[in-house]
């Protein structure tokens, strides 16, 4: 196609300017002009059409991978927002689960260690009392030591009844 286009801008200035005289005789140089036009509209066309082409070309080409670069990195980062937001979820869930747990875990030590404590309080009642009850053993062996030791030092084997009972009222008192 170009070596035709090409052939006829070479032949068609010859064609056009045989008939020869017109504008000599009154008649117009329209024709010839617009000849001379179109054969350089189409030594520039074959010249620059190519450079035009490639550069446009080039540069949707350029645009293109530009918009697609673009979208891509979009939608990275709506996956990456999208994985946060899970792993946030996930975070929150965990995060609810080691509440709870350590809200069982604390129920459980103060139930264990309010248990723990009543068992202490009842052996140290236990205790208490046994003590109590060796001091009482320990005071009525006592009293009955020094009653009897009263009795045998002194004239009081000869006591009646109601000596003795104000003598161990005495010791008891």
């Amino acid at each position: 196609m170009r070596k035709l286009l090409w052939v006829a801008a070479c032949f068609l200035p010859a064609v056009a300017l045989a008939s020869g005289g017109e504008a000599a005789s009154g008649g117009t140089d329209f024709v010839p002009r617009l000849v001379n036009f179109i054969i350089f509209v189409a030594i520039i066309y074959y010249f620059v059409a190519e450079p035009v082409k490639n550069f446009f070309t080039g540069r949707t080409a350029e645009i293109a991978s530009k918009l697609e670069e673009v979208q891509k990195r979009l939608k990275a980062t709506k996956q990456a927002k999208e994985d946060a937001v899970a792993e946030y979820e996930g975070a929150q869930k965990i995060a609810e689960e080691i509440i709870e747990a350590a809200k069982k875990e604390s129920q459980l030590l103060a139930k264990k260690l309010d248990e723990q404590l009543h068992a202490e309080l009842e052996n140290l009642e236990k205790l208490q009392h046994e003590k109590m009850e060796v001091e009482k053993r320990q005071m009525v062996r006592k009293t009955v030591a020094d009653v009897l030791d009263e009795l045998f030092k002194g004239d009081a084997i000869g006591m009646d009844e109601k000596k003795f009972v104000n003598l161990i009222m005495k010791k008891v008192a």
